[in-house]
């Protein structure tokens, strides 16, 4: 086939398939011209609403049928009635509405109009009213549309609720709750010049009685309008007749609220019973009128006695670094009762867990009004001060005071506020926030012998507590005491992506410290490691055990100038990690004792102050015993002085016995379940002791730590120390 020949075939293949006609989908957009207000048996008349139903797409939409059902909702068929039609026919502009029973009619359009409007009339029911459209087999869209905002519970117009209680003393003067009456239906608080009226009644057992005041405000349709309240009070004062006039006719739906409404004692000489006030709300009908308020009870005030209550704003509390930058916090001292505060006696504030920003104003608020120079802090303790008298009389006083906080590095745990007043039975306390310390530090002490170089030992572990901790560029040191130089140490970290450098300094102030910068910040948690420590000690070093300071502004920002916490005469040091006892320096006068290293054996008998040393008969002035947690305690320069050498001597101010054999270094403090071995703490099951001036430990670990073997024998209830290990 030739060329022209096939494009004359797809041409005319073009123009058939033209030719043909393509059928479109019809679709129509229905919707509710508005939602209704209503209640039970609420009418829905004609001319109030409309279902409307735009049709598109479709060629033309004459004759067109669909269908309508209705869900708590009733059609009134009288109403649908056009003259000249049966009765429940409504014919209008371009559509015809056939009524067939109280919830389904059938729609036609009579017109090639593609927009009809259908009006909905009829009476609304509990439920949520709605109007639904059956559009199958019809170019028209199914769906539901509803008539009303909410559901419909019942038939009444108005509903009653209270605000929260407010509390009253048990002199039982004050104020009850605000009552907020909602009407249901556009129009229901209109009744001309009479206004509406309601009852508030207190139970004729309640201690209070109603004085008369009460004041009401507009909201939502009613919010602009001039709304008066009238009370009259009846049953001895048990009931508050309200009278609320000055409703605007055309006004939209809406609430009043009654507020203002004050009570008294109904025996002023009497306090009145702590405890839930209640009262009933209904409204005043005319007689052969229906009530369209029910009667509703509602809880309106607590009775209470005299207190204050102190707690955080909105329960915010307040969350610091320890180091790290000062943050606000809000506190609230609050009445429970009228005059539960003396404006004449101040109220004074410590907090405990952090320390407060001096220097810097205290905002005080009552009642949500800002007071001036109401608060004062101390410079030197940072005690906040308030000054009562701003507080309002004849209210339950809600006093708000927002202040800073900062934590210092060594700080960890809650943070709280003591409240005190010579008005106050007792102190007021509340946790207003938390502390999170950024690093734990831990550290093996390093034992060190007196006059001797070059002396390798100890570490010392800093762990971030979380990621960036340390700042970029910062620096920190690493001080011992004066008695002590670092000539090396090797500085690493050893988890995480930190990344540092570090030298130890030998000239200047700073000599004989470790320099710390950071280069880069952690992105996880890190740890820094500083072990290998090289010291040199002379004879003149005392007896003891000595610390490490660490210090500087990659340690706490309190180091830095311009944060609140700094100390212009510590400086770079105002804020320190201390690392206790990290050098721990033996006597000077330690003597060697006999060390008869060759197969000796002792052997001690449980409250016998008899003993043998390889099978030699000796008396001791001291025996073994069985302590309260029912482990073998034994006198420990029994086995160390035959074994190795010995020192009795304090650290700290705290009897200490120090161990030397074989280059093993033990030592036991009085009072401790800790055996420090090396420069390391080794937990016991039971604590040192000291008794008839000797000192008693475990058996086990004096033998455990000395290296020797040890045995025993229950029958003899005996205890055998060998110098061959087992």
């Amino acid at each position: 086939m030739k060329l022209r020949q096939k494009l004359a075939m797809v041409l005319a293949a073009a123009m058939v398939v033209t030719a043909v006609p393509v059928t479109t989908m019809a679709k129509s957009t229905n919707e509710i011209s508005k939602t209704i207000s209503a209640v039970e048996n609420t009418p829905v008349e004609k001319g109030d609403v409309y279902l409307n139903v735009d049709i598109e797409g479709a060629s033309s939409t004459k004759d067109t049928v669909f269908f309508l059902k209705t869900e708590a909702f009733e059609f009134n068929k009288d109403e649908y009635t056009t003259a000249g039609q049966t009765t429940g026919v409504y014919v209008g502009k371009d559509v015809k509405v056939e009524i067939l029973s109280k919830t389904e009619a059938r729609v036609t359009v009579t017109a090639g109009d593609k927009e009809v409007q259908i009006p909905v009339i009829g009476k609304v029911k509990k439920g949520t009213p709605a109007i639904i459209v059956d559009g199958q087999d019809s170019v028209v869209t199914s769906g539901k549309y509803t008539l009303t905002a909410s559901e419909i519970a019942g038939d009444k117009v108005y509903v009653a609720t209270a605000g929260d209680a407010k509390n009253v003393s048990i002199e039982g003067v004050g104020e009850i709750a605000d009552i907020t009456i909602e009407e249901k239906v556009a129009g229901s608080f209109y009744n001309d010049a009479d206004g509406v009226k309601f009852e508030i009644e207190l139970p004729n057992r309640s201690d209070l009685e109603f004085d008369g005041s009460v004041e009401v405000e507009g909201k939502r349709g009613h919010a602009n309008t001039k709304l008066v309240a009238d009370g009259k009070l009846t049953n001895d004062g048990k009931s508050l007749i309200v009278t609320v006039t000055g409703f605007d006719k055309d006004a939209q739906r809406g609430s009043i609220v009654l507020k203002g409404i004050g009570v008294k004692p109904e025996n002023p000489r009497k306090d009145c019973s702590i405890g839930e006030v209640k009262v009933d709300v209904k409204d005043v009908v005319e007689s052969g009128k229906s009530e369209k308020l029910a009667k509703t009870e509602l809880v309106v005030a607590n009775i209470a006695d005299f207190d204050i209550n102190i707690s955080v704003v909105d329960d915010k509390k307040v969350e610091l670094v320890g180091g790290k930058e000062a943050k606000k916090v809000n506190v609230k001292l609050k009445e429970t009762a009228i005059d539960s505060l003396d404006a004449k006696r101040d109220v004074y504030f410590t907090v405990e867990g952090a320390h407060v920003t001096t220097g810097t104003a205290v905002t005080v608020k009552v009642n949500d009004t800002e007071k001036k120079g109401a608060a004062t802090v101390d410079a030197k303790t940072g005690e906040i001060t308030l000054d009562t008298s701003v507080i309002e009389k004849n209210k339950i006083n809600t006093i708000t005071m927002e202040f800073e906080v900062y934590a210092d590095v060594n700080q960890n745990g809650p943070i709280t506020i003591t409240a005190e007043s010579r008005g106050f039975e007792e102190a007021l306390k509340a946790e207003i926030g938390t502390v999170k310390a950024p690093f734990k530090v831990e550290a093996e002490a390093m034992t060190v012998k007196v006059g001797l170089q070059g002396q390798v030992g100890g570490k010392i572990t800093i762990a971030e507590t979380e990621e960036e901790m340390f700042d970029r560029d910062e620096v920190f040191y690493v001080a011992p005491t004066k008695y002590f130089s670092i000539e090396d140490a090797k500085v690493e970290v050893t988890e995480g992506d930190l990344e540092i450098e570090s030298e130890v300094i030998t000239r200047g102030e700073k000599a004989g410290q470790i320099k710390v910068t950071v280069k880069r910040p952690s992105d996880e948690a890190s740890t820094i490691t500083i072990s290998g420590v090289e010291v040199t000690t002379n004879r003149n070093v005392p007896e003891g055990s000595f610390d490490v300071e660490l210090y500087g502004e990659a340690i706490s920002e309190m180091n830095v100038k311009g944060h609140p916490g700094y100390d212009k005469d510590d400086e770079e040091k105002t804020d320190a990690i201390t690392v206790k006892d990290f050098f721990v320096v033996g006597t000077k006068n330690t003597e060697d004792l006999p060390n008869a290293a060759a197969a000796k054996e002792i052997v001690l008998t449980i409250g016998n102050t008899a003993y043998t040393v390889n099978g030699e008969a000796k008396t001791a002035d001291a025996a073994a015993f069985i302590d309260k947690n029912n482990r073998t305690m034994v006198p420990v320069r029994f086995v160390a002085e035959e074994f190795g050498k010995v020192d009795f001597g304090t650290i700290n101010g705290v009897g200490t016995v120090t161990i030397f054999k074989d280059g093993a270094v033990l030592q036991f403090q009085n009072g401790s379940n800790i055996m420090n071995k090396n420069g390391i703490n080794v937990p016991m099951d039971t604590k040192v002791v000291i008794e008839k001036g000797r000192t008693y430990v475990p058996f086990k670990y004096v033998a455990d730590g000395l290296g020797i073997g040890y045995s025993y024998d229950a029958a003899t209830k005996s205890i055998t120390f060998t110098n061959q290990v087992k």
